[in-house]
């Protein structure tokens, strides 16, 4: 993700998790969502920004995702994932994009998808 990309997606944070907040269940919405506390269930957004004080327990699927917190659970993202260095995720990553900071500690497999210019479909 650019960092032009990666500032669009803060800037555009509608909802905000803060770090006290404790959530048992899966959160959807079509907007952009930072956690910076803890969730127990899965997240369906268009963008996902993980805080670094954060600890998520589920899966997490966007259009894009920014991790710096802890993840147990697998991420897809249709365009990117940036999973930076204070990151810790345990689980499987697909995304178009992916983008992993030296120091950040990942245990899974990775998948990346292609999506192809003419019919919009993605390939794996």
């Amino acid at each position: 993700m650019s960092k032009k990309q990666s500032k669009n997606l803060l800037e555009s944070v509608e909802t905000l998790i803060g770090e006290n907040a404790v959530i048992e269940g899966s959160i959807t919405t079509d907007k952009v969502i930072r956690i910076d506390g803890k969730i127990t269930g899965n997240i369906n957004a268009y963008g996902v920004i993980v805080g670094q004080k954060a600890e998520i327990t589920g899966d997490i699927e966007a259009k894009n995702i920014i991790i710096s917190g802890l993840i147990k659970g697998n991420i897809n993202a249709s365009e990117t994932i940036e999973v930076l260095s204070q990151a810790n995720i345990v689980g499987d990553i697909k995304a178009n994009i992916l983008s992993i900071a030296q120091g950040a500690c990942f245990y899974g497999k990775s998948e990346m998808t292609v999506k192809e210019n003419n019919s919009g479909e993605e390939k794996e």
